[in-house]
């Protein structure tokens, strides 16, 4: 209890301090915050109610003050779409809690007036049998955003005040500094679940780091998804998943809005939904409030039907781009839900996931009928919990950009925080010894590239073809759109060879959780990654190895390309 004190303490000091520190600026938009009322009348706009409707209202053009029509409005669980008066009017689901709409390619994102968040939402909370009425009102853009710039951002996972500091300290000011170099578009970003880590009292710190952030003039609009971790344990468990599920989503809904939503931007429609079906609430160690949820990798019945309505709305999926937003990997879950997903944005031109969860980045693509989709699954923000400035497969905390173009994605960089854009690799010496100052006595490890060793339940599993060879990192590579070159005195003398897609783990970074971190823990070491290649020089010493040059090439599905080089061995900690 008195732990829990403390945080909610700090809490307090921190809301404090980052008000003051934030930046003030003017919106380029005028904000019309929705306002939710007591239901009256039997007309609204022109348009006759139909009996028994609980919940309707008014989208409105700001500046002509007419309705707009086809905009498609949802509780939830049902859409329908606004009629020629703007109109939209619906027999709410009982357990709704706000009305929404997709926010219409056409029109501005809306955004509140006090912390310049996405606002395409209701207020507050609906009560069970009343009758509300909610108007919106849009800005019209001059043009639609048909080139725009998705900042994707996996697992912040911030639990304490020293955490939140650290992720409004480094990643938003990179975010910052990165998006107004002039190269980029109009600019949104999205977090990619765990925003807090099992810490419900960290969402307002966590909503106020991303509150007024300033880019190119303009203000970043921040949206979210949830994570496992963002589900509140403190209610109590009742046995049933549909309303456990929805007990535990109630405090991050009151503080980022709705869990599952969509949004329309140029051609591209972008999906965010919840894929986190809680079960059952488990004691926790490490989480302040002591406990967490169980859980599995799925959407709910409800929200597969929600899902197919929403793409149901959007017209001509096959000229459009579909960005499906959620929190755990679809590749390899278990949940024949997914199946259905991926047929449904196999409907559309393009079609990409973007997910979290995992502490790594990963590219995966799904095959349908001829056509790739691509996962995306997006290494932390926080890497390894905050404890250093990389993950636990030794990638650097950070973020991914993603350059829209028409209905396609055009292209894609992993942004290491505080790194330059070009650092996407790391080179090592397949022979080195991580560790070498251990004794027989030490508690620490001693660990290579080449073996696998095991201390309790710390496990560094090796690959024998490094020995001998250059290894390369290569943080956010797939295996059939990327190749590297091996460079000496000017000239290509071999290519690299990529590792097996899995069981390989880092092991200076492993070395150094265990030996520098004191992690000892297979946590730390438990994640293998599929971003290793190997080169074997001539001489098997690549330490002694004179003017060499690692070029990485990453080919665009959709055209172009970009290489990247190094030319440095990586020998120590000092980057981790």
């Amino acid at each position: 209890m008195l732990k829990k004190f403390l945080n909610i303490f700090c809490s307090a000091l921190v809301l404090a301090g980052l008000s003051a520190c934030e930046k003030s600026g003017s919106t380029t938009q005028k904000s019309h915050e929705p306002k939710l009322v007591s239901l009256t009348g039997s007309e609204i706009n022109g348009t006759k109610l139909a009996t028994g409707i609980d919940l309707a209202g008014v989208i409105t053009d700001a500046a002509t003050g007419k309705g707009i029509p086809g905009v498609a409005v949802t509780d939830g669980y049902q859409y329908v779409k606004t009629d020629a008066n703007g109109v939209y009017q619906m027999k709410r689901n009982s357990m709704a809690r706000k009305v929404y709409y997709t926010i219409p390619a056409a029109y501005q994102v809306p955004l509140d007036n006090s912390d310049h968040l996405p606002m395409f939402f209701s207020p507050g909370t609906m009560s069970k049998g009343l009758a509300y009425r909610c108007d919106f009102v849009l800005n019209k853009l001059s043009a639609p955003e048909t080139d725009f710039t998705l900042v994707a951002i996996g697992d912040p996972q911030c639990q304490n005040i020293s955490e939140s500091t650290r992720f409004l300290g480094e990643t938003i000011p990179d975010i910052k500094r990165t998006m107004s170099s002039g190269n980029y578009p109009a600019v949104y970003a999205i977090t990619l679940g765990d925003v807090t880590f099992d810490s419900f009292y960290m969402f307002d710190p966590m909503v106020r780091c991303m509150r007024n952030i300033m880019v190119q003039d303009s203000y970043l609009p921040f949206f979210n998804c949830m994570g496992n971790h963002d589900h509140n344990s403190l209610v109590k468990a009742v046995g049933n998943q549909v309303q456990d599920d929805y007990n535990a989503t109630e405090e991050y809904v009151k503080h980022f809005g709705p869990a599952d939503y969509s949004f329309d931007r140029g051609n591209a429609h972008i999906i965010v939904m919840d894929n986190i079906a809680v079960t059952s609430i488990v004691s926790s160690s490490t989480a302040p409030n002591t406990a967490t949820w169980n859980y599995t990798n799925n959407l709910l019945p409800s929200q597969l039907e929600w899902l197919k309505q929403d793409i149901a709305m959007v017209e001509n999926p096959e000229s459009k781009l579909v960005i499906f937003c959620a929190h755990q990997p679809i590749r390899g879950a278990a949940s024949t839900t997914y199946s259905e997903v991926v047929n449904l944005l196999s409907k559309f031109n393009e079609a990409h996931f973007f997910i979290g969860h995992t502490h790594y980045q990963q590219n995966y693509i799904h095959e349908i009928g001829g056509k790739q989709i691509f996962e995306h699954i997006h290494g932390a923000a926080c890497g390894g919990w905050w404890t250093a400035n990389s993950s636990v497969t030794g990638a650097p905390n950070g973020y991914s950009v993603y350059n829209v173009r028409g209905n396609k994605i055009k292209d894609w960089f992993m942004k290491g925080t505080n790194r330059e854009e070009n650092y996407q690799m790391r080179i090592y010496d397949g022979n080195q010894e991580y560790g070498s100052e251990v004794t027989p006595n030490s508690p620490k490890i001693k660990v290579n590239w080449y073996s696998t060793t095991t201390v309790g339940k710390f496990k560094v599993i090796g690959n024998a073809n490094f020995k001998n060879a250059f290894v390369a990192e290569v943080f956010d590579d797939d295996n059939q759109y990327w190749s590297l070159e091996f460079w000496q005195n000017g000239q290509k003398v071999g290519d690299f060879v990529r590792a097996a897609e899995s069981g390989i783990n880092n092991a200076p970074i492993c070395a150094f959780w265990y030996n520098d971190k004191g992690r000892t823990t297979d946590t730390w070491c438990n994640r293998t990654a599929s971003h290793y290649w190997y080169y074997k020089p001539a001489s098997g010493k690549p330490a002694e190895e004179k003017n060499w040059e690692v070029r990485a090439v990453h080919k665009y599905p959709n055209g172009g390309s970009v290489t990247y080089k190094t030319s440095k061995l990586t020998t120590d900690y000092s980057e981790f």
